[in-house]
């Protein structure tokens, strides 16, 4: 069996990957500061539903399913606020009703 050797094969994929995940986690990051300075509601709503901003950072880049496979940015570049907040407050409803509040 051959050994790789740095700058080769799975080596060169692996640090590749790294780079790639290091650029995405600065690209994130960079897009809830923005989302904080131009819509400074919608980030605290966010904020205030995950209550942890690692998570909410998180959730703004995922797609999500109830938002046909958009991610809540995609929403906003659209101009739709509304469809994320009513999102987040409805499932804030939710959990409360749930919890017997």
């Amino acid at each position: 069996m051959r050994k790789l050797t740095p700058g080769h094969g799975l080596a060169a994929v692996v640090e590749e990957l790294r780079e790639l995940e290091r650029t995405r986690e600065a690209v994130v990051q960079r897009g809830f500061r923005v989302l904080e300075e131009q819509h400074a509601a919608v980030a605290q709503l966010v904020l205030q539903f995950f209550g942890d901003r690692q998570r909410a950072v998180r959730w703004m880049c995922m797609r999500q399913r109830v938002f046909g496979g958009r991610s809540a940015y995609d929403l906003l570049v659209d101009g739709d606020i509304d469809t994320i907040c009513d999102h987040l407050l409805g499932e804030a409803s939710a959990s409360v009703a749930q919890a017997g509040g």
